[in-house]
Order: C-alpha cells, then structure tokens, then sequence
C-alpha cells in the first residue's frame, strides 16, 4: 500500500497501459540509461509517456517513478549495438546513443 499512499499523498494518479507499451518502455530504457527494468517498473514508465502524450502532466513537473522489481528475471531487451574490444573506445558515441 506504500505506493497508493504516496500517490494519495501527493495528488498524483495512476493509469494503465498495455502489454506492448510496457514491453516498448523496457527496451527504451535499458537502452537509453543501461537500467534493467521488469514490467512493474517499465509500466510506470509507460505511463509517464502516455501521461506526457495525454496532457496529465508536462515537462516541467516534478514525475516519481517507482522501480519496484528488478529485469533480473525477464528476458534481455535486444541489444542491437556491440563494442569492438580491438579497438579504443569512442566514448562521445557511446553517450550520444540513445
């Protein structure tokens, strides 16, 4: 119930979102930040984004998302770019992806 508290507490809300937009938020983050997130956690991303799309909340608030599990015992997002280890790193690239 910490969660319900919290969002009673701040007058926030909470919606739902689908399987695939969890499964989207999941890749994107792992992606974006290298964070593993499980489906708990991606839903609370997933439903930031929709919020963004929907008008509930803007880019100048202040968003909490709670990242309650771990993707420890999901399946991996794609990971589509490797680093060759032959070669020196190109840091600027790597914080440029996302």
């Amino acid at each position: 119930f910490l969660i319900l508290r919290a969002v009673r507490d701040s007058r926030g809300f909470a919606i739902a979102v689908d399987d695939a937009a969890i499964q989207e938020a999941q890749i994107e983050v792992a992606h974006s930040s290298g964070l593993l997130m499980g489906p708990e956690g991606a839903a609370t991303y997933a439903a930031y984004k929709k919020s963004l799309i929907d008008g509930r909340v803007s880019n100048e608030e202040r968003v909490v998302l709670f990242n309650c599990g771990t993707g420890l015992k999901y399946p991996m997002p794609p990971a589509t770019e490797v680093l060759d280890r032959t070669k020196p790193i190109d840091y600027q690239a790597l914080i440029g992806r996302g």
